[in-house]
């Protein structure tokens, strides 16, 4: 047999062994096909519970007889004004009320006296569920503020153009794709995710496993050499890697395609285009995590002191999507030379509706092939050690 040969028949060996355990083959591949639709459509159901109730606005209000234009006011905005409970401030820390409007006993005194009227807004900004309700509060009571200015101003003929010199027109120039990139990201973050997680149990099984069954004997007595056991079950756990990554993007694309959505103002665009896009920028992660992940897998002699080791390489694929969320500035170039971090921002911009450049993916492969270079090399000369046994 040649050396291609002797590897493709360990790539048949793994791939068999990986099927023949129908259990775990059948978990990882329906999690990768239910588990990001599932997580999307929580998320956008709770965009729709929240866009909802600050559309029903229920407003408590203490002390609305001081203050009849402000419920008035509210009322006209569709807003149901009802009276709020004594221990509203209690109610508010149980969660059983979102904000409570408190105007105070000398409103209309301080009104007629040419003084500005005092209410206040009570709420706990901290609970999310409720975010909605307290903005939509302060935008309205905002609005009446500036609408009552106007019209004392032209009570004392003043035009109100007079105390609002500056005028200000806004021009959104993100497409509607763009603006619901914010929340896709998560469909970036979880197709990183099932780059890394599809081929962990594969990996992890065909090393340190086959080390505890101590199966890996018979291997390395076989004709073929230890660069062509590494190769072959590389591409093994590739290939197995890569259908978990089409699964979970179909999943994606089916249930934002095709699933009954709940409203949430946001136009969410991931077509065939996109799934393209991600698919050539997930590759250098669906060659690289695997041989990362045998590389680990090899230098434990049981499954879980293997588990135990990869949890460091989870936690930095976890955390440089998060640190690129939150950094809040533009990205420099040299990025595009950090794995992990290159194909986060690729996906991204995918999400927006652009192709990404030719020069950032081919500055995106770099790091992961030097990569898979040093981490075969090493797991080959591990199996050529007599200690790859004891």
């Amino acid at each position: 047999m040649s050396s291609v040969q002797r590897t493709l028949a360990i790539v048949r060996k793994e791939l068999v062994d990986t099927f023949r355990d129908r259990r775990t083959g059948t978990v990882t591949l329906l999690s990768s096909i239910l588990a990001g639709p599932i997580l999307l459509m929580l998320i956008f159901n709770l965009m729709a519970s929240q866009a909802g109730r600050a559309r029903d606005l229920t407003l408590p209000v203490q002390g609305a007889e001081h203050a009849p234009a402000v419920v008035a006011f509210l009322e006209r905005q569709q807003v149901k004004v009802m009276p709020a409970p004594g221990d509203y401030e209690a109610a508010i820390r149980r969660g059983d009320l979102d904000v409570v409007l408190v105007v105070d006993d000398g409103f209309m005194h301080d009104v007629a006296g040419g003084r500005p009227g005092r209410v206040r807004l009570v709420y706990d900004r901290s609970r999310d569920r409720a975010r909605a309700s307290i903005d939509q509060a302060e935008t309205l009571l905002a609005a009446y503020n500036r609408l009552w200015g106007e019209q004392r101003l032209m009570l004392r003929g003043v035009t109100a153009s007079v105390a609002n010199p500056l005028r200000i027109e806004n021009a959104d120039l993100a497409t509607p794709q763009q603006s619901g990139a914010l929340v896709l990201f998560l469909v970036a973050y979880y197709g990183l995710f099932a780059a890394l997680m599809g081929g962990m149990a594969v990996a992890l099984d065909t090393t340190a496993g086959e080390r505890e069954r101590q199966s890996l004997e018979p291997l390395l007595t076989t004709p073929a050499r230890p660069l062509e056991i590494v190769v072959g079950k590389w591409l093994a756990v590739v290939a197995f890697d890569a259908l978990v990554v089409v699964l979970t993007l179909t999943g994606f694309y089916l249930t934002l395609a095709f699933a009954p959505l709940p409203p949430v103002g946001v136009p969410f665009l991931f077509g065939s285009r996109e799934f393209g896009r991600f698919l050539i920028v997930l590759v250098p992660m669906v060659l690289m995590l695997p041989a990362l992940l045998l590389y680990i897998g090899s230098r434990a002699k049981a499954y879980r002191e293997a588990q135990a080791n990869v949890s460091v390489l989870l936690f930095v694929v976890s955390l440089i999507p998060l640190v690129q969320l939150f950094m809040q500035r533009k990205e420099p170039s040299w990025l595009m030379l950090v794995p992990v971090s290159a194909q986060y921002s690729l996906l991204n911009t995918s999400l927006r509706g652009e192709a990404p450049a030719l020069a950032q993916l081919a500055l995106s492969w770099l790091a992961p092939l030097v990569l898979i270079a040093l981490a075969l090399g090493a797991f080959a000369r591990r199996l050529s050690r007599e200690s790859i046994l004891a």
